[in-house]
């Protein structure tokens, strides 16, 4: 592959428009400027809906209830296919997707500084993939654009590791990520299938419930998750309640917790 040398080039290699979704398109993200945080998301098609499977340790009830699923449905054929795009080119074209994502994080970066906000980046909105494990080369001049230094000898880096001034946060149903950087936060996703999993987790966990959100779970106390998306900002040990949205108020696996 011929590496390209601009943006434009870099689009058109990966058959996408953008990767990252801002604030002005997740109503629940949006919420997350009263604390101070602009929030970034990453949405790629979920499961193996691409072809290529992105959520390992997912559920029969997960899979139906994927907020993939949520939203205007007059907007689910566009959703869908572009969710496709950037889920096959994060698999044929791995290192060019990687400085495409760079390139957005750091023009969103300059725009939250421009508004004295922190920002937040979710690369796992509708995935669950390792990215403390994706290693990559930054390109010179992706480097020099979104002013990050590349490493000595053009060693491979994470994304973390190039943004430590990034606080980056996902959901996971994967029970043994360890070595996790400092600067990415992750919660624990509970399913119908992953409570034995869950009750030895030390991060916090979230469930789906069904109806009003209880005062304790799993031996401890639970928060509404959904008045704001921003997880690093939860007390530890606790709870994450999140209401059931889309396909989820069908569910009849148990992945949907009706108490």
């Amino acid at each position: 592959m011929t590496q390209p040398t601009n943006l434009t080039q870099l689009k058109k290699l990966l058959n996408v428009n953008s990767l990252l979704s801002g604030e002005g398109t997740n109503p629940k993200v949006a919420k997350n400027e009263k604390l101070g945080v602009l929030g970034g998301v990453l949405h790629l098609a979920p499961a193996d809906l691409s072809g290529f499977e992105v959520c390992p340790m997912r559920s029969e009830g997960c899979t139906a209830a994927c907020l993939h699923t949520a939203g205007n449905p007059a907007y689910m054929k566009n959703k869908n296919e572009s969710r496709i795009k950037r889920t096959k080119a994060f698999f044929a074209h791995r290192e060019a997707f990687m400085n495409l994502l760079v390139l957005e994080i750091a023009k969103m970066l300059k725009s939250a500084n421009d508004q004295n906000l922190d920002l937040a980046i979710r690369l796992n909105g509708t995935s669950d993939i390792r990215w403390e494990s994706v290693r990559f080369k930054l390109w010179d001049w992706v480097s020099g654009r979104a002013d990050r230094h590349v490493a000595a000898n053009h060693q491979p880096v994470t994304i973390l590791e190039l943004f430590p001034d990034i606080q980056f946060y996902d959901y996971t149903k994967i029970h043994n990520r360890k070595n996790v950087p400092s600067n990415y936060h992750l919660t624990f996703s509970l399913n119908e299938t992953n409570r034995e999993f869950a009750t030895k987790q030390d991060r916090n966990i979230a469930v789906v419930f069904k109806g009003k959100l209880p005062d304790e779970y799993l031996g401890r106390p639970v928060i509404d998750g959904d008045e704001h998306d921003y997880r690093p900002n939860d007390p530890r040990g606790v709870v994450v309640g999140l209401k059931v949205k889309g396909k989820g108020r069908e569910d009849e696996t148990g992945f949907v917790v009706q108490l």
